[in-house]
């Protein structure tokens, strides 16, 4: 029996194109959540960027910045951060080459080297970009996450030279997303379990992205959205229709729960 369902963010809960949730799909999280159903957010955003979700919805929990941070209404419970050696290292490559970076802690973003690859953010995404800070700057935080601006074939021909120790995962074809070692969606999953008494056969994982392979795998039944590319659907258990056709409500659907 289904009891616990993960929803990642952008591409899955939130369309890229209306940057919400739609009214059908909102309707039918009130209807889930009556039946007793746990509904968690499950994002590489951080906490005080998961409004387009979780400003709409009373969801019972958060997986932030891809597994490395997470909590309930009241409580943290799982930190993670990127070992301060990693990103030191990474400060000197952006120093050196001069290239985008931005690194996510608990609650906000630091915008290093900004240029016209950032705008993604404000103009895609629907996220504001802050002022651009020193480099320097970032070694007094917490760091969470680091957002670098690689396509795949840039990504594929530095190898593991930028990010050593690090684990690197893409779910936008302009940008990786780099945490640190023992991390994912997963490991946020196994956090919220753990907290919430819930087994693995009891849960449901959607999303569109490389980041979420590691929870469309590790939940009971994972769920690909059709707007998805063909390496994200050939993992998951099911495929369902595309963000803006209300996709989570068709999978929602034909798995009974609705």
């Amino acid at each position: 029996m289904t009891k616990a369902l993960f929803f990642d963010i952008d591409g899955t809960l939130v369309s890229f194109q209306t940057h919400r949730v739609s009214p059908g799909l909102l309707a039918a999280l009130h209807r889930l959540r009556e039946t007793g159903i746990k509904l968690f957010l499950a994002t590489g955003r951080h906490r005080k960027s998961i409004g387009p979700a979780a400003g709409v919805f009373p969801f019972d929990g958060f997986i932030t910045v891809n597994g490395q941070y997470c909590f309930t209404r009241d409580q943290v419970l799982r930190r993670n951060p990127i070992p301060r050696a990693a990103v030191a290292r990474q400060v000197e490559l952006l120093e050196a080459a001069k290239a985008p970076c931005l690194f996510l802690t608990e609650t906000d973003t630091l915008s290093v080297n900004p240029d016209p690859r950032t705008d993604i953010f404000p103009n895609q995404l629907n996220l504001p970009l802050p002022d651009p800070v020193p480099p320097r700057q970032v070694l007094e935080e917490d760091v969470y996450q680091m957002t670098a601006f690689f396509t795949r074939e840039e990504e594929l021909a530095a190898g593991e030279r930028f990010f050593p120790g690090l684990e690197v995962m893409r779910w936008h074809p302009a940008f990786v997303d780099v945490i640190a070692p023992g991390g994912g969606k997963d490991r946020g999953m196994d956090a919220i379990l753990e907290h919430f008494g819930f087994d693995r056969s009891e849960t449901m994982a959607f999303g569109d992205g490389e980041n979420d392979l590691p929870m469309i795998r590790h939940a009971h039944i994972g769920v690909a959205m059709g707007n998805a590319d063909d390496f994200v659907k050939g993992q998951a258990d099911y495929v369902t229709k595309s963000v803006d056709e209300d996709g989570i409500v068709t999978a929602l659907e034909h798995f009974g729960l609705l």
